[in-house]
């Protein structure tokens, strides 16, 4: 029920394509465009919700009023007052996200924010260049999926 986070940008493509061969035909990493898009909506948003983000909307830095010792992901979600207008959870906050790279020559960036940052990553505009082979504990993916033809 939690995000998987701690896995790098092969890890996540790893992790499609074994989707793709059983489970979700189609599966793979969600473009940057996409992920922006169903983050930010038809209106451009600044948050999946809305323009302003306050501390029980997500799991950010603020939610648990930034103790060290409340640091974590929290349930996929657990925040449904920033679900985005597509219905999709956590878009801000609890963990940032692996996606395809919009630009030539990254095969990864991470996208949105997570639970040990503020609100300028939660962003729905954040887009964070990282090492591709980078494990970090805030740092997970999201999966989509090519509709069936």
């Amino acid at each position: 029920r939690l995000p998987v986070t701690g896995v790098s940008c092969d890890d996540a493509e790893a992790y499609a394509a074994w989707l793709r061969r059983g489970a979700v035909p189609g599966a793979r990493l969600c473009s940057e465009r996409e992920w922006e898009r169903a983050a930010r909506g038809a209106d451009g948003r600044v948050y999946p919700h809305g323009d302003r983000l306050q501390p029980g909307d997500a799991n950010f830095d603020r939610t648990y009023g930034k103790d060290p010792l409340s640091f974590g992901p929290d349930e996929v979600g657990a925040h449904p007052a920033s679900r985005s207008p597509v219905g999709a959870d956590d878009l801000a906050g609890n963990a940032m996200e692996w996606v395809r790279a919009a630009l030539p020559g990254r095969p990864c960036v991470a996208r949105g924010g997570a639970y040990y940052y503020g609100e300028p990553t939660s962003r729905s505009d954040n887009r964070t260049e990282l090492a591709p082979g980078l494990r970090d504990p805030t740092l997970g993916l999201r999966i989509c999926a090519d509709a069936p033809p």
